[in-house]
């Protein structure tokens, strides 16, 4: 199972897209624009345009059959949101969205349980949930909310892979005081 449609996306949708560049839906659009990143995709039923560019009310309006699938939406919202994407042909999805197994409650042990259940039948790749994303600074494609990686920093041929999203920004800013570049993170 190739991991390219998620470290390495030629076509993206940001399914939650903000106009609002700080927000975790806006961050993602933000860092892709400035990173050169053309083919991308603003979903958003309220809004015309997200960030200067265009956006589309749902995924099935988007032109094209996007690689990735960010998802900032609800973890009530994301399993229908999967099975439309699935439905549409994207291979894969990285979801934002906490609440669920981690909070240790029924209600979030279930969503975790049929999202799982969901990946392994459909085969869709899907990082997450409660994902920061990723950065990769060999092509310049960014699908973190985590503002500690930012376009323009220097590439190297090191991976930073961690459980934790604020360790992750952590050990990445002291990497890079210490001078090491990596490739992803």
């Amino acid at each position: 199972m190739s991991l390219d449609p998620l470290l390495n996306p030629r076509s993206i949708a940001v399914i939650g897209a903000s106009d609002d560049p700080r927000r975790i839906g806006g961050v993602p659009v933000d860092l892709l624009k400035r990173a050169g990143f053309t083919r991308l995709y603003p979903v958003n039923p309220k809004n015309t345009s997200v960030q200067g560019l265009p956006a589309f009310p749902d995924i099935d309006a988007v032109p094209e059959t996007v690689d990735l699938a960010i998802i900032a939406v609800s973890a009530e919202a994301t399993l229908p949101m999967l099975e439309r994407c699935h439905e549409k042909g994207i291979p894969a999805a990285l979801v934002y969205a906490s609440g669920y197994a981690e909070t240790g409650e029924p209600a979030g042990i279930a969503r975790q349980t049929a999202l799982a259940d969901f990946a392994r039948a459909s085969g869709m790749r899907i990082a997450g949930p409660n994902a920061m994303g990723n950065a990769n600074f060999t092509n310049g494609v960014f699908t973190t909310f985590g503002q500690s990686f930012q376009p323009g920093e220097p590439s190297g041929t090191t991976a930073l892979v961690t459980q934790s999203g604020n360790m992750c920004a952590t050990l990445f800013r002291m990497a890079r005081r210490a001078g090491v570049a990596f490739s992803h993170v």
